[in-house]
């Protein structure tokens, strides 16, 4: 069984474990790590911290679809995506885990074109602890998902300036981008030409959006679309949109269906934070941070 420099070891035979959580899986784990002096996007390269892959699209590259293959990424890996799918997410099932916190977490930057983005093009794909950085002028959508099952979990966003910056974070597919999960994620976005952080743009099936903090300046919502979908789970959010039109941080289509609840919403207008069609709306607050008045139950109680 191999032996790794992380505290509480690498292990395989079924069970992996790296640092102080399980990796439960029979599939491969392969490393990433920009810095490391001996990487390389190679075939000799990725078994181990000391010998990685130097790119995480590469990494995605040699996994096997559908077989619990893991990417794990080292602590102060950087990656920079300049062109549209400069980072494909193409194999079905892969899960990619970045290491570190704060200055250390693994980080993936879009330069270069303003149709630089990460393609998810595969089903059944996880993304954990990266900070994503908008580093070119209205990025047309930074993350776009034209598969199901993606789920997003605990990354970090972020932009380099007003102008360097993504116009829309994460997008659906419209027709084939059912169950997209965003959840523990965190958003600092003040571009002067953002229009959402997640766009609903399709009609997409049985997403969840759960407990993510979002400060920005969207001029059309924070969270939602035209997309009709359905089956949807708007909860435990805490977003501040500071647009001072009639704009929203949570606003879905008419017929969109499913529930909003218990978020936490501020804005520089005074009406309007949560706009819930034919979902179900509970216990969700708005406040105008213009005013000196607590938050009020929005949409309208019945």
């Amino acid at each position: 069984m191999p032996v790794t420099r992380f505290p509480n070891g690498v292990s395989s035979f079924g069970v992996p474990i790296l640092g102080s959580g399980p990796i439960f899986t029979t599939g491969n784990i392969f490393f990433v790590d920009s810095g490391a002096t001996n990487a390389g996007d190679n075939t000799r390269a990725g078994a181990g911290p000391d010998f990685p892959f130097a790119t995480i699209d590469y990494a995605v590259g040699r996994c096997t679809a559908n077989n619990g293959d893991h990417i794990i990424v080292m602590p102060g890996h950087a990656e920079t995506v300049s062109a549209a799918g400069g980072l494909d997410l193409d194999v079905a099932g892969i899960t990619i885990i970045g290491v570190g916190a704060g200055p250390d977490t693994p980080t993936v930057t879009l330069d270069t074109a303003n149709t630089a983005d990460v393609d998810v093009d595969a089903a059944g794909i996880t993304v954990e602890n990266i900070h994503f950085i908008a580093n070119f002028l209205d990025i047309a959508a930074a993350i776009d998902v034209n598969a199901n099952d993606f789920t997003l979990r605990g990354c970090r966003f972020s932009e380099t300036s007003v102008i360097l910056n993504a116009a829309i974070w994460i997008q659906d597919h419209l027709t084939t981008s059912d169950r997209i999960t965003v959840q523990g994620c965190r958003g600092t976005a003040y571009g002067t030409a953002n229009t959402h952080f997640i766009n609903f743009a399709g009609v997409g099936v049985g997403h969840i959006i759960a407990d993510n903090i979002l400060m920005g300046d969207w001029a059309t919502m924070c969270i939602g679309g035209a997309g009709v979908v359905d089956q949807c789970l708007i909860t435990r959010n805490q977003i501040l949109n500071v647009v001072a039109t009639a704009d929203t941080c949570i606003s879905v289509a008419a017929t969109a269906e499913g529930i909003i609840s218990d978020n936490r919403c501020a804005g520089g207008h005074a009406t309007d934070g949560i706009v819930n069609g034919d979902m179900g709306a509970f216990e969700n607050y708005y406040e105008d941070q213009d005013t000196d008045l607590s938050g009020s139950l929005e949409p309208a109680v019945a």
